[in-house]
């Protein structure tokens, strides 16, 4: 993926201001009018590298995203890249805490990357678009970097949404982090805002708030239990823009738990006032995520098994010789066990490049036999590989 050129333009905390490198600032006359304005020097602003090598002496750093912005999670990953990687655990909103064996067993190398993402139920648990977040985990997996599954599980999750707190049962209050605030105004201000849109009860509200306190608890908890628990570590955070900024989510709650403060560097969002969406705002332009390579076909996915079910208009297998009801057997050789394998097997596939796909076939009496077919993936015109109902 091709890296894009990040630099600092707006530096908003003025408690930060001190500590940060090659900054400069402009000082406004006193205004009658405009606001609380900022004037900036864009050509002497730092670079993400130069802000967070002048946070040496900070613990815990948070990146926010949207979840399908590809500029954000570049972000990210210059951040990470820029932290000693002896030094830093990487806590991530992405994965549920039940499964921290799974991830675990991933760095260390006893299982692979496919094995992972279907342990921690990626695909059905988080669902974006897994190029988004995968240069990120193949970094810290290259560099020893420990991931921290940080999230509440959906289990609890719904099980609140069915029943409250009051509902719960023993092993699901089990799952409940310590102490939850309910005292901050704001934050509850900002849930009305999103939950009026959905124009649902009073009632439904507090359910709705139980939750979302439930999510960010939840992740506050993990991270201040494993700086606790290691305090020669550092720990950057990567979690969606509405956990992090204005620290009304997660973190006043680790603040409340550990002390930490923390510093938040988020891509400008345009339309929120600045200084709500965190200490250091970058400006970046968002790009699309490179084109993906398909073949033009409907799967019907059964205990892992994972067959044609029809074609899409000028779907490239067919016009190769695939058929309906064909199973798939490999990619370019590499056997294809399952749907999660078989989803990393064509992620990095583009239009025009070339594939052989193994199947295999039912013939007369029952009798299976093996095939190849190769042929060369459409682009996004040529709506490709779908699962039902998704």
């Amino acid at each position: 993926m091709k890296a894009l050129t990040l630099r600092i333009v707006l530096i908003l905390s003025s408690g930060l201001l001190s500590n940060a490198c090659a900054v400069t600032t402009v000082e406004q006359p006193a205004q009658t009018h405009g606001g609380n304005s900022l004037v900036l020097a864009t050509a002497s602003s730092p670079s993400v590298e130069q802000v967070l090598q002048s946070l040496n002496g900070e613990r815990l750093i948070y990146v926010g995203e949207t979840h399908t912005r590809y500029a954000d999670h570049m972000l990210q990953l210059s951040a990470l890249r820029a932290l000693p990687a002896d030094q830093v655990a990487l806590g991530v909103e992405w994965f549920q805490a039940r499964f921290q064996p799974a991830l675990d067993a991933y760095l260390d190398g006893s299982i692979d990357e496919a094995e992972m993402l279907r342990r921690t139920e990626y695909f059905d648990r988080w669902g974006f678009d897994y190029r988004l977040y995968r240069p990120i985990i193949q970094h810290a997996r290259a560099n020893r970097i420990r991931i921290i599954a940080l999230n509440a599980s959906r289990e609890l999750v719904n099980a609140i949404r069915e029943s409250g707190f009051e509902g719960l049962s023993e092993e699901m209050k089990a799952e409940l982090p310590d102490g939850y605030d309910f005292t901050d105004k704001r934050y509850e201000q900002l849930l009305q805002k999103v939950f009026a849109q959905h124009n649902r009860d009073k009632q439904g509200f507090e359910r709705f708030r139980d939750i979302q306190l439930t999510w960010d608890e939840t992740m506050a908890h993990n991270i201040a239990r494993y700086l606790q628990q290691h305090p020669d570590k550092r720990m950057l955070v990567l979690a969606g823009r509405g956990h992090i900024g204005g620290r009304h989510g997660i973190p006043q709650r680790v603040t409340r738990r550990i002390g930490e403060r923390g510093v938040i560097l988020a891509s400008y969002a345009p339309g929120l006032p600045p200084r709500d969406q965190a200490d250091y705002l970058v400006l970046n332009e968002d790009e699309p995520l490179p084109a993906k390579g398909l073949m033009g076909a409907l799967l019907d996915i059964d205990a892992d098994r994972i067959r044609i079910k029809d074609f899409t208009p000028g779907s490239a297998a067919e016009a190769a010789g695939v058929r309906s009801d064909d199973r798939i057997a490999a990619v370019d050789g590499e056997p294809t066990t399952d749907l999660t394998r078989f989803k990393l097997q064509m992620m990095d596939k583009r239009p025009g490049e070339r594939i052989t796909l193994g199947v295999i076939r039912k013939g007369l009496f029952g009798r299976e036999k093996e095939l190849s077919f190769e042929f060369e993936l459409k682009g996004d015109s040529q709506p490709g590989m779908h699962h039902p109902g998704r």
